[in-house]
């Protein structure tokens, strides 16, 4: 019987059958394009969030501007909190290292709180008899470890659009703390290279793709409505930041390679500062000091400060037999007509 019902049915021609299979794939090929049009319209939407600060709408505070002081002792100073290589949500296990460091998103909370405490600790305890006109706090990039590398996708606390929800209150929370403290705060920000979207850091859209993107303008956008926080937002990898008489460079320090020796970074450091002050100096803003992360170890020079990192040592330092680098990031005091006073490593732990 299946063999004689079988004949009765009738064949299906090659021809029939390709027609078959392209209405198949045309049918999912529609679906797939629906579902893409709808996710990119998602997508617009956040960027359109995102996109809440636009460099073109950034003006530089007036309590951070030149102004004269009547009095001949001139007591007003600007104080600076540099916060880079946070590397959030990054985890270090402490077994690789033989229990010389740790961290994690618990303790990268904790190291966060009193690198936050201590500024405004320090400040009120050890300077007295200044006026503080307000609290800088440049972010220079790596602020989430994010997933450049695949062992970091596989250690990971949380892949990088969780990491980025979770944290982004917190550091909105941390700006906020600190404005209660200082009265007024301005955060100029730039992008770092851990903070990429692609494999290979790109020179073009550089801060538009990556995810510092994100975080930057999202905190801007959680603290819009408080007038004492102000953003400087730049979809270059470098900005420029006055404070009274001096002009600032910030940028996040992957733009040069150690050549390695006894000299460390320095000799590559110093070239880099050299044609970066040259530059600027043919565009008529001549530069008097730079800030920069990337190195993961508290430098100070005349006229730079590479920052240290909240992550601290870790299995990478190990390997290439890095010094050891205790948790911390720079602060120091600006004055008007004398510069940088008073320079103040904070600790996190």
């Amino acid at each position: 019987m299946a063999d004689q019902k079988k004949k009765d049915e009738p064949e299906i021609s090659a021809h029939e059958r390709e027609v078959q299979k392209l209405k198949t794939n045309l049918t999912a090929t529609r679906s797939e394009l629906n579902r893409t049009v709808k996710r990119e319209l998602e997508l617009r939407d956040i960027l359109d969030r995102f996109s809440a600060i636009k460099p073109a709408d950034q003006k530089v505070p007036k309590w951070m501007r030149p102004k004269k002081s009547r009095k001949k002792v001139d007591k007003r100073a600007t104080p600076v909190l540099v916060l880079s290589d946070l590397h959030l949500d990054e985890v270090v296990d402490p077994f690789e290292l033989g229990g010389v460091n740790s961290y994690n998103r618990e303790i990268a909370h904790a190291r966060l709180e009193r690198v936050v405490n201590a500024t405004v600790g320090t400040l009120d305890h050890y300077v007295t008899g200044l006026q503080m006109e307000g609290l800088v706090v440049p972010l220079l990039g790596d602020v989430i470890t994010g997933e450049i590398h695949e062992e970091l996708t596989k250690t990971n606390e949380a892949p990088v659009p969780e990491t980025i929800r979770h944290w982004v209150p917190h550091l909105a929370s941390a700006l906020t703390y600190l404005a209660d403290a200082f009265g007024h705060v301005h955060v100029p920000c730039v992008d770092g290279n851990h903070d990429r979207t692609y494999k290979k850091l790109p020179s073009k859209q550089r801060a538009y793709s990556s995810n510092a993107w994100i975080i930057y303008n999202w905190l801007a956008d959680l603290l819009r409505d408080d007038d004492r926080v102000s953003f400087s937002i730049t979809p270059s990898s470098e900005q420029t930041m006055p404070i009274y008489d001096m002009n600032f460079l910030l940028v996040h320090g992957d733009g040069f390679r150690t050549a390695g020796g006894v000299g460390g970074i320095y000799p590559s450091l110093l070239k880099y500062l050299l044609r970066k002050q040259s530059k600027y100096a043919a565009q008529g803003t001549p530069i008097d000091h730079t800030l920069m992360g990337h190195w993961h170890q508290l430098t100070r020079g005349r006229d730079f400060t590479v920052n240290g990192s909240l992550k601290g040592y870790d299995e990478y330092a190990q390997d290439k037999a890095f010094a050891l680098e205790r948790p911390q990031q720079a602060m120091f005091l600006v004055a008007p007509d004398r510069g940088i006073t008073l320079e103040m490593p904070i600790h996190a732990e």
